[in-house]
């Protein structure tokens, strides 16, 4: 397994894609997307200190595990939102833990030693 320290930053993002999309052996929007959607959370809301990555590709399956030493937060007990039944209803964001859980095979949480462990499986074709 490999790992990557990073900082709560949202410049870290292009290097976290760097670490786990060079890996796999062509483009993946899907996991594009859940990298996007997770790091960005953890570095807005957490207020976190670190993140580290934890990433394994067994084709055809990339685990890839988000640890951070910030607030709390079981991603999995969040309610999905309503959808809107306008445009003019439709709000921006609110939707990124639930692409995660659409996209992802698998998610677990754990909070263990002071740290968020966020563990996403998905089958990568």
């Amino acid at each position: 397994m490999n790992s990557i320290s990073l900082k709560p930053e949202l410049k870290e993002l292009y290097t976290l894609n760097e670490f786990i999309l060079n890996e796999l052996p062509e483009e993946n929007i899907p996991v594009n997307l859940i990298l996007e959607e997770i790091f960005v959370n953890i570095v807005e809301y957490s207020k976190a200190d670190y993140i580290k990555v934890n990433a394994e590709f067994e084709p055809p399956i990339l685990t890839i595990e988000f640890i951070d030493n910030g607030i709390e937060f079981n991603p999995l007990l969040k309610d999905d939102p309503e959808a809107p039944t306008t445009i003019d209803d439709a709000q921006i964001g609110g939707l990124g833990i639930f692409l995660t859980k659409e996209m992802a095979d698998e998610l677990e949480y754990q909070y263990v030693n002071n740290e968020n462990h966020l563990k996403i499986i998905k089958k990568v074709e």
